[in-house]
């Protein structure tokens, strides 16, 4: 009998949690048909097949490879230039010839101008010592200005319009007088950072760009096929399985991320699973939590068990480069609390059918599995229950802003109690039966997958 299925893939941490793989994995064992896309385009997520590929995934989904197609939701923010260049390279690079019938696009998906790109990578280079932290795509801005002047907005639909010049004109026009004090005082920022100021100002000074833009949005919207809400429906009673591939983790979350280093979208699986409710599906779906086998942020924000002197023996082979936007990649002992506040901004770890848990495999290279299960100082009680668990507040006004703003002072001044247990000469199914245990009993969420290694056959289900 026929059966439908869909997997939601949720990064419990900052981002880099191995979100790629995992979806790389499912789409291998359950030989997925489509990736619901939602989420930004500045999603890095990158995937190694057994057949010796490797490729960083950002608005095409991570079972392309596997012949699983790609639909960008309304829930997804776009970047047209992106997405071009990741169509040429799949095409030309890896063979998907007919990498264009492999994806749709819904109407309503926001996109990012390169006008917004730049903004976002002026303000990070004007907050010198102080980075919010950024992909520098623009993510962010597009949506803040967006939710500001809705009738400039571009959406998928508008690839197609012939109000498009206009739109990006007026976008164009509005993030030169945004980014005035920032132009008009260049010479201030850092001086390492000057030539790439200058060369991103005099980008916004090029009035020719903009017609190089219309051609290049354009493009897109000839080359894709635009549906509307009507497609995700029929979409979803097709049997079979799809997966639900987002960006970002909750640490980040608009709302229950550390203020102010979080990104603009939301990240919490809650309104995936309130989607597919109000659409109708009716097949199983299985949520699934990921993580990897050690703390891991990349950029700026509060990292409680940040430890430098892991860095060398856990990143080897890592696809995550330090960026000017982005910062440096930070890594540190798992962060039990960390992960429980997270689990808990998505309901609780009862809302979880499994965990899958990456990068094992550099445990024991490392030598010993450093672990933290409380802190030291987590002593404001607005914050903090009397055990040192972080509370959850759920809400999205300014109130929660402000409140998690605090919150993420008062985890800068935590310090970690570290627990570490040897696992130096450990036999692999030793070393996965330890894990298994350990992240049930902290987390209570059953461990249903484990990566010993980066292709899909390294990957053990239970």
């Amino acid at each position: 009998m026929a059966t439908r299925r869909a997997y939601t893939i949720t990064d419990l941490g900052g981002g880099d949690g191995g979100k790629g793989s995992v979806i790389h994995k499912v789409c291998c064992t359950t030989n997925a048909h489509t990736i619901l896309k939602l989420g930004g385009a500045q999603g890095n997520h990158g995937i190694r097949t057994s057949r010796g590929q490797a490729f960083n995934f950002s608005q095409f989904g991570c079972g392309t490879l596997e012949g699983a197609r790609t639909h960008i939701t309304q829930w997804m923010v776009v970047e047209p230039y992106g997405f071009m260049y990741e169509a040429e390279k799949l095409c030309y690079d890896f063979g998907v010839r007919d990498v264009f019938a492999m994806v749709t696009v819904d109407r309503d998906a926001l996109c990012i101008t390169p006008f917004h790109t730049f903004a976002s990578e002026l303000q990070e280079l004007a907050r010198k010592d102080k980075p919010k932290g950024t992909c520098g795509v623009g993510a962010g801005v597009a949506v803040l200005d967006a939710e500001s002047h809705p009738e400039t907005a571009i959406h998928v639909s508008d690839l197609v319009s012939d109000g498009l010049r206009d739109k990006l004109a007026a976008i164009r026009e509005r993030m030169i007088r945004n980014l005035a004090q920032i132009t008009s005082q260049i010479e201030s920022l850092w001086p390492e950072d000057l030539e790439t100021a200058r060369k991103i100002a005099g980008f916004l000074d090029d009035e020719s760009l903009l017609d190089r833009v219309v051609r290049k949005f354009q493009e897109m919207g000839r080359s894709v096929r635009i549906t509307g809400k009507e497609f995700l429906q029929e979409l979803l009673r097709e049997d079979g399985t799809v997966v639900v591939e987002s960006s970002h983790g909750i640490l980040t979350d608009r709302y229950y991320g550390f203020h102010p280093n979080v990104s603009r979208l939301r990240t919490v699986p809650t309104a995936i699973w309130q989607m597919l409710e109000e659409l109708g599906y009716d097949g199983k779906v299985f949520k699934l939590g990921v993580c990897r086998a050690y703390a891991i942020r990349h950029g700026a924000g509060p990292m409680v068990t940040e430890d430098g002197s892991m860095v060398e023996h856990l990143l080897p082979g890592s696809q995550k480069d330090d960026n000017r936007w982005q910062g440096k990649v930070r890594v540190g002992p798992l962060d039990y609390v960390a992960l429980r506040y997270a689990a808990n901004c998505c309901g609780g770890p009862n809302v979880f059918d499994g965990l899958a848990v990456t990068w094992l495999d550099q445990i024991p290279v490392y030598g010993h599995w450093k672990v933290c299960n409380s802190y030291k100082g987590a002593d404001d009680p607005e914050l903090f229950t009397p055990e040192g668990e972080i509370i959850v507040r759920h809400g999205t006004d300014e109130q929660q802003v402000q409140r998690q703003e605090r919150l993420g002072i008062a985890l800068r001044k935590c310090r970690p109690v570290i627990t570490s247990h040897n696992v130096s000469g450990m036999e692999t199914d030793a070393l996965v039966e330890l894990c298994r245990k350990e992240m049930l009993e902290k987390l209570g969420i059953p461990v249903c997958m484990v990566s010993l290694g980066p292709t899909e056959n390294e990957k053990r289900l239970f």
